[in-house]
């Protein structure tokens, strides 16, 4: 199986803006934004953001000014159009080539995909986090599964390409659940994925219902269940550019520091089981290649090459 990443030249140094919930219209049960990424950023401070984060570009590397944290099309317009205004400035002055947002498949409407489109946007995350109703009910997020279908029809009619944010291993979570997931992927076939497994945050909703004994949370089924979806977007050729929250703001997390390389593990060996004997990696995988080995997992008699290109 070839399984696809991205080399460095084909991600961008992101430069994060972050606008923390605002924007957004429900709080979900799981999400605390100022846990996970601070408090906002101002209009005011885009440019020395932008400033120091360039100094750390490498190469030809492009740019890329990026707003997370909340939901960006949801902003009032005053607001956004505060942060746009700061973003065509570095724009006009080629200190970053392109701008991406993060916002609610339910804030994604024609009129706001053309403006984006305009404005220099040249990919959208949507925050999906599943494609089953009843999870995403469960969740609290106030948009269905459909509006996500719809979302990224509209910013693909735009011009945009379009990233789907999921989690794994949310208390209650079912299989079947997760299968709903992975054949929308292919459906929906986004240019990139990310794979959030579920963490606890105190004060969150979920959080207390955890406390008192209400739900159940496993964090290695967490980690299963994200394997099912990465290994589902990589047999449909779309690569997963991030597996798991940034730790640096989280007073502790339920995973190791290398969950990513475990969740990727995981898929290789489930493929290796299935019979799968010729495997093209990126090279930036042999850390996962070598847990499967270390583990007894991995057959003797399989073919690995590696693609020392995703490496230079």
């Amino acid at each position: 199986m070839v399984f696809r990443g991205l080399t460095p030249l084909e991600r961008p140094l992101i430069v994060p803006i972050f606008v923390t919930h605002r924007g957004c219209s429900h709080r979900c049960a799981f999400c605390d934004q100022e846990a996970i990424a601070g408090t906002a950023d101002f209009p005011t401070e885009v440019a020395g953001i932008a400033a120091r984060y360039r100094r750390w570009s490498r190469g030809g590397r492009p740019i890329e000014l990026s707003f997370y944290g909340g939901s960006f099309t949801a902003l009032p317009r005053a607001e956004m159009d505060a942060y746009l205004a700061a973003a065509q400035r570095l724009l006009g002055q080629g200190i970053v080539g392109s701008l991406r947002c993060s916002t609610r498949p339910d804030a994604i409407d024609d009129e706001r995909a053309r403006l984006l489109a305009q404005s220099g946007f040249t990919t959208v995350e949507l925050g999906a986090q599943t494609m089953s109703d009843r999870l995403l009910a469960a969740m609290g997020r106030g948009h269905t599964a459909a509006d996500t279908e719809r979302a990224t029809e509209i910013l693909r009619g735009s011009g945009l390409s379009v990233v789907l944010q999921f989690m794994s291993g949310y208390p209650g979570e079912t299989d079947e659940d997760v299968a709903v997931t992975c054949r929308a992927l292919e459906r929906l076939h986004p240019a990139a994925i990310r794979i959030y497994p579920f963490t606890p945050l105190p004060g969150t909703r979920i959080a207390e219902k955890l406390r008192e004994g209400a739900v159940l949370f496993e964090p290695q089924k967490a980690v299963e269940c994200a394997a099912t979806v990465f290994l589902a977007a990589q047999e449909a050729g779309i690569p997963t550019i991030r597996i798991g929250l940034p730790k640096e703001n989280l007073a502790e997390s339920p995973y190791p520091d290398n969950l990513a390389q475990v969740v990727i593990a995981s898929a290789l060996e489930r493929l290796a089981a299935r019979g799968e004997r010729l495997f093209y990696l990126p090279g930036a995988w042999r850390t996962s290649l070598a847990l499967v080995r270390k583990r007894g997992r991995f057959p003797d008699d399989a073919v690995v090459v590696m693609n020392t290109e995703e490496e230079q």
